[in-house]
């Protein structure tokens, strides 16, 4: 029996061998595990779990109709068809305090008096107390940054602050093309398509679907909708995204909340002198693990907000460092389904027409393109050990100063890696300023450096691509 495993298992590491590129041979193995590790799972976690009673299933109780803001409680669900970003965007936020969103997400609108509109919405009757923000959101420094942002756009027409039609048409077109690359690789099974189709995964990530999961892409909310859909199927999974990126990320960024510091854990945790390893096989270890960031976001995050497992490796629930995830895991558990749903569509079709196996391995070859540029484009800039200071000092900084020190930019003069980042290479601003495209950053950054000069912010800009990279490799560490 143990012969007849073995060959078995030789023989199909030969076809997939045949299948794959030599350069990714190496990853064979690991792809290997991680794979049967995952179609493992409702054996090994989901049922016991279940038997134990430690699922948890989105639940209705756990969203009430309730929204947060600056100590305030509103009822905001008969507010939904009428608010001008779209219902999406409010029904995300259900049941957590939003005075971070609030605040990022309208740069140029009062909001005095977007509060004293609310004020026909807010929860007096009810005996429950609110709890205040979190931490400062409106000081000197971000109200000149809002300021700056609104003359730079000043006599221009409204929604000029959107993506730029120019650079709009070149991204659709790239949308078009990665359609035809995809059709060409699945129904003719072109090796040559991978790199392509796996690059233009990235910069339909970066150019149009993180500036419409802002609301930065368009002026129409259901074409934000479904634009930030634009990298299906080798993006993220948007709704689960959403939760990590949006709510928790954008306004906790580097903090104990900010889920996006826990991907890897415990493999790799980012805590000075945590689990630290020879420099060259953490190097191996970064170049394995990165390799799937992206089926981790497009499979295995949504997969569990939906059940709800507990991870044995470190005893959470998936974002449960979040404190309104159950609020955030109901209101968006249709959408996430469906995104699943359609995502498993789509492998069908490839397995249909190319064999389950040969399928499998173009997949994995794209998702490690995909996922390397999205890992460095979107993770490096944040983790870097100066983006970590006292945690005594951060404590005491308002809003926007947080977001200004827990970013480090690279060539924000460069309109070449501002055109391949979709603008990321300049994080600091956009976390200030999520609601601009960021195809207007590297317009705005000379001033935005005055801005932070003004205030004594230090903007912190690496000084080589070298310099930021190797800052990533030896902080994880």
């Amino acid at each position: 029996m143990l012969v007849w495993a073995c060959s078995t298992l030789l023989n199909l590491w030969r076809d997939v061998a045949d299948i794959v590129h030599p350069v990714f041979y190496p990853f064979i193995p690991y792809w290997t595990i991680i794979m049967t590790a995952l179609f493992i799972t409702p054996v090994t976690i989901l049922i016991p779990q279940y038997l134990q009673g430690k699922l948890s299933w989105p639940s209705k109780k756990d969203a009430p109709d309730v929204w947060t803001i600056y100590g305030k409680r509103y009822n905001l669900k008969p507010f939904l068809k009428q608010h001008p970003g779209g219902s999406w965007q409010l029904r995300a936020c259900k049941g957590s305090d939003c005075t971070g969103l609030f605040e990022s997400c309208h740069t140029f609108i009062d909001g005095a008096l977007l509060l004293k509109m609310a004020a026909q919405f807010e929860i007096k009757d009810d005996g429950v107390m609110a709890s205040l923000p979190p931490m400062v959101f409106s000081d000197p420094f971000y109200d000149d940054l809002k300021a700056m942002a609104r003359e730079h756009f000043r006599g221009q027409a409204k929604g000029s602050h959107k993506m730029t039609w120019p650079h709009l048409v070149l991204s659709l077109s790239a949308l078009g093309l990665y359609w035809v690359l995809i059709y060409q690789m699945t129904m003719r099974s072109s090796l040559w398509c991978i790199p392509f189709v796996g690059c233009l995964s990235w910069y339909l990530t970066g150019n149009m679907m993180h500036d419409a999961s802002h609301n930065a892409l368009m002026s129409t909310p259901w074409l934000n909708r479904l634009f930030s859909h634009a990298a299906f199927p080798y993006g993220v999974n948007v709704s689960a995204w959403h939760i990590q990126h949006i709510l928790s990320h954008h306004i906790y960024t580097n903090d104990d909340t900010d889920v996006d510091l826990y991907h890897f854990d415990p493999v790799i945790t980012m805590e000075k002198g945590a689990g630290s390893l020879p420099l060259w096989l953490h190097f191996v270890r970064i170049v394995y693990l990165l390799s799937t960031a992206m089926q981790h976001l497009n499979v295995i995050a949504p997969y569990n907000l939906l059940f709800g497992a507990v991870d044995p490796a470190h005893g959470h629930r998936q974002y449960d460092r979040i404190n309104s995830i159950k609020a955030h895991r109901f209101e968006l558990r249709c959408e996430m389904i469906l995104e699943m749903v359609a995502q498993v569509v789509f492998w069908a079709i490839c397995g249909y027409f190319q064999g389950w196996l040969r399928a499998l391995g173009f997949q994995m070859m794209v998702f490690a393109f995909s996922s390397y540029l999205f890992s460095f484009f979107t993770q490096i800039s944040h983790l870097q050990e100066e983006c970590f200071p006292d945690p005594k000092v951060k404590e005491q900084l308002p809003f926007a100063k947080r977001q200004v020190m827990s970013s480090t930019d690279f060539s924000a003069d460069s309109a070449v890696w501002g055109h391949l980042s979709g603008g990321l290479n300049t994080q600091a601003i956009h976390q200030c300023l999520p609601s601009v495209s960021a195809m207007h950053l590297r317009a705005l950054y000379p001033k935005f450096r005055e801005v932070c000069i003004k205030h004594g912010v230090e903007l912190k800009e690496a000084h080589s691509l070298s310099s930021f990279l190797w800052g990533f490799i030896s902080f994880s560490n």
